[in-house]
């Protein structure tokens, strides 16, 4: 008899296995989160806008360096090569809708949705969440954090979808390393995943070991991605000689320190994890009456899982009891899991460019859905009727967060103009004097009366355009005046900055801008006033 040949795979095979994998569902996913993404997001395609951080940091946006490195975060410079640094809006936008796309393919198989609803609502959740303008809007990083988002996805594709398990878990391991490397928020995205697959496979009637081990599983590789990615930046830190960031107390995480702070940051998940759905803390929720609509999205996800307990066929009462518990107790971590970065860093809080995991809850729930009997139809159209109307006020709170940063923008425009003609008719001006910026154009300086503030993504956008701190206030100062005026000012020293602010001249013979003693030159020093108390550089 002839041996059998040995068939080596091809490339062909190899094309011809992920264009069997990536069905239509998969395309249509793809094609609705890229065209709603840049339907729900043309106007960071089109305008120069961006946050506070995005304006010190963006356009001429040098390459990741110290601060980077200095946060963990040495993954940037090896993503926005991509983009060779430019931080552009227009090039940041599309990259990050891509790979957004991207992301929802691997969400949908992740899922293992088989509703053209669930396919559909998951792509939209994605493309116009109010978290996702919150990254664009960071337009030196937007692209890097979105491919932190897919990355930290793909981990649990790999644990849970790729056939060869021992690669798996290694790309799984390399991947969340990775991830870490960009952002290190991103790990609730890959442990909130786990535990939400956990929970519809328990009610499918997987069995509970096979289910735990794969929950162990995701353990183990995020316990060995954190290593190596601890050990990678060690030794990035000790080569490039910088020490670790004291930012959000990143400089102080350790085991112990976890550990002694446990009980208020589990609190602090929970915490972070009812603001996000039902207060204006990170997301502006209330003027939508957003809170109203996750409440009945979570009731009826309540008694679809209550429903769903009690109809699991499980003959055993032992094992029946035990699967009904395990589904609870894992769905009442849900919340630590999706925020465990607050465990992790003790003293952390959520805010809107942090908070992208959250939005998975609602995919999850429509995989829920899915698993429920047909008696609960009515529960269904509920929730879709429920996410639809939240799509739209997610689709209005995005284009409304837009229009009024493009107002902030032009009421710092003009009055950054108002400014730098008083300076340059100020008696002894002469160009090339040192500029000293008391403050910011802020809400000072012009009012704030429209009402379109309140219906932005959150307090974020409704910001001034510059940067608060005083290293933050120059930086802005210096780049907006450079880029959307061609100026290349000079600014005062710290020494001379503080010397000037705590003078009785500033203090009590100036008055604050626009008032005509607003401009005045003090030891050669152009000296402008904003605010009665800036911040101070120590």
């Amino acid at each position: 008899m002839d041996k059998e040949k040995i068939k080596i795979p091809t490339p062909e095979d190899g094309l011809q296995k992920f264009l069997t994998w990536f069905n239509k569902d998969k395309i249509l996913a793809f094609l609705i989160t890229l065209f709603i993404g840049i339907i729900t997001h043309i106007t960071m395609l089109t305008e120069t806008i961006m946050s506070q951080d995005g304006l010190w940091n963006s356009m001429e946006y040098f390459r990741p360096g110290e601060w980077e490195i200095s946060l963990g975060r040495w993954g940037i410079e090896i993503i926005q090569r991509l983009n060779q640094f430019i931080a552009i809006p227009t090039i940041s936008t599309i990259f990050s809708i891509i790979i957004i796309s991207i992301t929802a393919v691997i969400l949908i198989d992740i899922f293992d949705f088989k509703s053209k609803i669930s396919i559909i609502f998951t792509s939209l959740i994605l493309a116009v969440a109010p978290t996702l303008t919150a990254t664009l809007l960071y337009v030196y990083t937007s692209f890097a954090y979105c491919f932190s988002f897919f990355i930290a996805t793909l981990v649990v594709w790999f644990i849970y979808k790729f056939k060869n398990q021992k690669l798996g878990f290694v790309l799984a391991s390399l991947c969340l390393m990775f991830s870490l490397s960009i952002y290190q928020s991103n790990i609730g995205v890959t442990i909130g995943l786990c535990l939400m697959i956990s929970i519809i496979e328990l009610m499918k009637g997987k069995n509970i070991k096979s289910v735990l081990f794969n929950i162990l599983k995701t353990a183990v590789v995020v316990i060995v991605g954190a290593i190596l990615y601890y050990i990678v930046t060690e030794v990035i830190l000790k080569v490039s000689n910088i020490e670790i960031s004291a930012y959000k107390n990143a400089e102080a995480v350790s085991i112990l320190e976890i550990i002694k702070g446990l009980k208020n940051t589990i609190i602090q998940t929970y915490s972070d994890f009812f603001t996000f759905f039902f207060k204006n803390e990170i997301i502006y929720n209330t003027n939508y009456r957003r809170e109203v609509l996750y409440g009945i999205l979570f009731l009826c996800f309540i008694i679809s899982s209550i429903v769903s307990l009690i109809s699991i066929n499980e003959k055993d009462i032992k094992k029946k009891f035990l699967r009904i518990s395990c589904t609870i107790l894992i769905i009442l971590i849900i919340p630590i899991a999706l925020n465990i970065i607050d465990i992790i860093i003790v003293g952390n809080e959520m805010y809107a460019l942090t908070s992208a995991q959250m939005i998975l809850v609602i995919p999850f729930i429509f995989g829920m859905l899915e698993n429920i009997n047909n008696k609960l139809a009515t529960i269904k159209w509920i929730c879709t009727l429920v996410c639809l109307i939240i799509l739209g006020t997610y689709y209005i709170s995005d284009n409304a967060s837009y229009a009024a940063l493009k107002l902030t923008y032009n009421q710092a425009y003009s009055t950054t103009m108002r400014i730098m003609d008083r300076i340059e008719t100020t008696d002894g001006y002469s160009k090339g004097l040192p500029i000293l910026f008391g403050g910011i154009v802020g809400n000072n300086n012009y009012p704030r009366t429209s009402t379109l503030y309140n219906y932005t993504i959150g307090s974020m956008v409704n910001n001034t355009a510059f940067h608060g701190t005083y290293g933050g206030a120059n930086g802005t100062w210096f780049k907006f005046l450079k880029i959307f005026y061609g100026l290349d000012v000079q600014i005062c020293s710290p020494e001379e900055y503080t010397k000037i602010i705590n003078s009785k001249i500033y203090k009590e013979e100036m008055e604050i801008f626009p008032a005509s003693s607003s401009v005045r030159i003090i030891d050669g020093i152009v000296v402008v006033k904003l605010s009665d108390e800036p911040s101070m550089p120590y």
